[in-house]
């Protein structure tokens, strides 16, 4: 396991470990070669794989496992995106086009029956089709159909993933493509016998699919799981390749889809194709793929939300129920308050979210005026645009999916090596935030797309525009970036609300965003039809702006989990501590007052090191807990290890001040903890100390011990007594009114110097 410790305040002031970026799941001979099975252990530095390691391989979750069903999965999805509407050739299977033609001539004939109208031929051409009338009941059966399916998916979608968090995600993965099905058989009957199933029943298919979540709700689902089983350290890139089966299947679903049309001869052929892609996307996630939440998780996401449905004022009236019916009643988990929140928190969720759905939306709202404006003004046929829509695909899979494991390995795997080998600490790998490779992959993303953005507005011939569509092809590493961020900031149980309620902006975003798009568009296209890029650059200009709103390391701190861990090795410290009891101690003050004081110049998860009010020699420094434990057996086995390993790290800091090199092995060390009062402990707070020992620093090796069992070795003075007890067992007693304390002053100079020794040794 390789990483290292990298420290900072976070945003409620606390000093952090924010370490878990580049840390590996196990420890190989190789620090920077990571082990085949990282992602389905919890030997190393991540826990969350810790209910599945008794189990044999193929039974264990891993991204890997959805890869397949995911792309049949997409696959399905860009395959009849160009059936269904009329950006195909005359070859493709039915077409709402010809459905709603052959409805509209059947309608006039009724109406006029001594009028003969050419038959609508499906698949054809048919230019008396194109007459405005039926232009204009497509254009308001195709605003219909999306309106259906994305208000509805904007509603169920972040239910569904909320209740992934409770009851698992593959079900709730499966009942996502359940509505693809029936949406998909309503297009074969209307198409098999539309002289029986009228066209307008493909609403009732826009529906089953809203209902169900539509493509929202299984990609959210798709990326929970993701999260679910990649460690933190590499989560973006884990949903870097699912972004890289998205754009896969719409580069190659249309493309496929058209050759399998003309290679069986058969028009309803790739609707019979795409719902056995649904059915068996079904079967595979429902019985083969591993469920990535353990029952252990669901219990415990299940008693909390059982909780917070208890806390919740109940009454009958009617304002109370328009309340609880609030349709945007998901999105509050965007902006969360209570224990363990900030405003750097809600901050940060609420301008990634941005960021994602301005991403997403505007990809998807564009990418159809992008092509109408591309025929219209270079004159390019379907050959043409179906080769630039498969070549921005592909150099986005290839971004993906050989780019962005490139970056993440040098940006953050090797330069954790590195300070591992250096400082000999290795990092627990767990949620501590977006950190600063995040934000700028995300930056540099959003650049890219308003730099692509005004190619767009500038481009007066075809390989202009092209190379800016290649430009904007960068932004695809902002999608997987962004959504990755999003998920660390939250604890594990609330991972599927959260995307749940980006699903809900993902489906708002594809139902006003091409009214947005298209309507200006078709406002300008007369005069300047330039202006959508405009708008598309201004856009991406504000989720670049708010990327700059995005603080690293900024966690939801999970309260509950924290007590669960704090159990301590001796519960039974009544009895069997009870020459401790005198010692002054609040046992309501969760952590210790000192965590912001300035003498503090080092932190880890469950300990800080600070310099002291009246060394014994110089570098003599304390090493202590964050919870207030009286005795060193009341610390976990988490505080513990964590406590010793600090203490090894800081030997390392203090012997590149104090030796003559910067190796431990160049002097001594006096490592030593008073666990009582009558071992001499003087504060109710168990402390290491650490002195740098050097030839003759103190007449004889051993005074430094009988000094710290006097008030020579108190730890910090009155930050934290409110009465001192009197030692035992060593010299006589230094009230503090006769002790000479250093000033702050020097103590901040020391801590500083220490800070900027450990920077050096790659531990911030």
């Amino acid at each position: 396991m390789t990483g290292t410790r990298n420290r900072m305040a976070d945003a409620t002031g606390r000093i952090r470990d924010t370490s878990t970026e580049g840390s590996r799941l196990l420890a190989v001979d190789d620090p920077e070669t990571p082990s085949r099975d990282d992602e389905t252990s919890s030997s190393g530095g991540w826990d969350a794989f810790k209910d599945f390691e008794h189990l044999a391989w193929w039974r264990r979750p891993s991204v890997f496992w959805l890869l397949g069903p995911f792309v049949i999965f997409t696959l399905a999805f860009g395959g009849v995106i160009v059936p269904k509407i009329n950006f195909c050739s005359p070859r493709c299977p039915p077409r709402i086009l010809d459905l709603v033609c052959k409805q509209y001539f059947a309608d006039q004939q009724i109406r006029n029956p001594d009028v003969v109208f050419n038959p609508v031929l499906q698949g054809s051409d048919n230019p008396q089709c194109k007459i405005p009338e039926v232009q204009r009941n497509v254009t308001t059966f195709l605003l219909v159909m999306n309106l259906v399916t994305g208000i509805l998916s904007a509603v169920v979608a972040p239910r569904i993933g909320h209740l992934s968090d409770r009851y698992g995600r593959t079900r709730l993965m499966a009942v996502a493509s359940v509505g693809g099905v029936l949406n998909e058989a309503i297009t074969v009957l209307a198409a098999r016998f539309p002289e029986v199933v009228n066209y307008r029943w493909l609403i009732l298919g826009s529906v089953f699919d809203g209902m169900t979540g539509s493509f929202t709700a299984g990609n959210i689902m798709c990326q929970s799981y993701t999260s679910d089983c990649t460690p933190p350290s590499k989560r973006a890139v884990s949903m870097g390749y699912m972004y890289a089966c998205l754009f896969s299947g719409l580069a190659f679903g249309p493309l496929l889809a058209g050759y399998f049309v003309q290679w069986t001869g058969s028009l309803l052929s790739i609707f019979y194709v795409v719902l056995g892609c649904h059915i068996v996307f079904i079967l595979v996630v429902w019985l083969v793929i591993p469920e990535s939440l353990s029952k252990r998780k669901q219990l415990i996401a299940r008693e909390k939300w059982d909780k917070e449905q208890e806390m919740r004022p109940r009454g009958s009236s009617w304002y109370t129920t328009i309340r609880n019916a609030n349709p945007f009643e998901p999105l509050k988990i965007l902006w969360p308050t209570g224990p363990g929140t900030s405003p750097a928190l809600r901050r940060n969720l609420v301008a990634l979210a941005a960021d994602d759905t301005i991403i997403l939306g505007a990809s998807m709202s564009a990418g159809a005026v992008i092509i109408i404006y591309s025929q219209s003004t270079f004159g390019w046929g379907n050959l043409e645009s179906s080769k630039f829509v498969s070549a921005l695909s592909m150099v986005r899979v290839f971004i993906l999916m050989g780019v962005f494991p490139i970056i993440n390995y040098f940006g953050r795997i090797r330069p954790a090596a590195k300070r591992r080998r250096e400082s000999g600490v290795a990092a627990v790998d767990k949620n501590t935030g977006a950190d600063n490779l995040d934000i700028w992959v995300l930056r540099v993303a959003l650049m890219s797309d308003v730099a692509g953005s005004i190619g767009y507005i500038l481009a007066r011939n075809d390989a202009v525009f092209v190379g800016s569509g290649m430009i904007t092809a960068l932004g695809g590493l902002g999608s997987a970036t962004s959504q990755a961020m999003i998920s660390k900031h939250v604890p594990p149980e609330r991972v599927g609300q959260l995307l749940g309620a980006i699903g809900m902006m993902h489906a708002l975003a594809r139902v006003l965003g091409p009214l947005l798009f298209n309507g200006l568009y078709a406002a300008t296209v007369g005069f300047y039809p330039q202006a959508i890029f405009v708008l598309l650059a201004c856009v991406f200009g504000v989720g670049l702006v708010a990327s700059f709103l995005v603080r690293p390391h900024v966690v939801w701190e999970d309260k509950e989990e924290e007590e669960e861990e704090r159990e301590p090795l001796n519960p039974g410290r009544d009895l069997f501590d009870a020459s401790t009891d005198h010692l002054p101690i609040d046992e309501d003050q969760p952590e210790s007052p000192i965590l912001t004081a300035s003498q503090v110049f080092l932190t880890t998860p469950h300990s800080f090191a600070l310099v002291n009010l009246k060394p014994l020699i110089p570098g003599h420094v304390l090493v202590c807990p964050h919870s207030p434990h009286r005795r060193l057996t009341d610390l976990t086995p988490a505080e513990t290890a964590d406590l010793f390993t600090t203490v090894q790290l800081i030997q390392r800091l203090l012997a590149r001040v104090y030796f003559p090199s910067p190796e431990p092995e160049a002097g001594s060390f006096s490592v030593a903890v008073q666990d009582g009062a009558d071992a001499g402990q003087t504060v109710p707070h168990v402390h290491i100390h650490v002195v740098p020992r050097t030839p003759g620093d103190m007449g004889t090796p051993d005074a430094v011990y009988v000094k710290m069992a006097s008030e020579d070795g108190n730890v910090g003075g009155a930050l934290w007594d409110r009465e001192r007890p009197r030692p035992a067992g060593g010299l006589r007693r230094v009230d503090d009114e006769d002790r000479k304390p250093r000033s702050n002053e020097e103590m901040v100079d020391e801590a500083e110097r220490y800070k900027s020794i450990l920077r050096e040794m790659g531990v911030e």
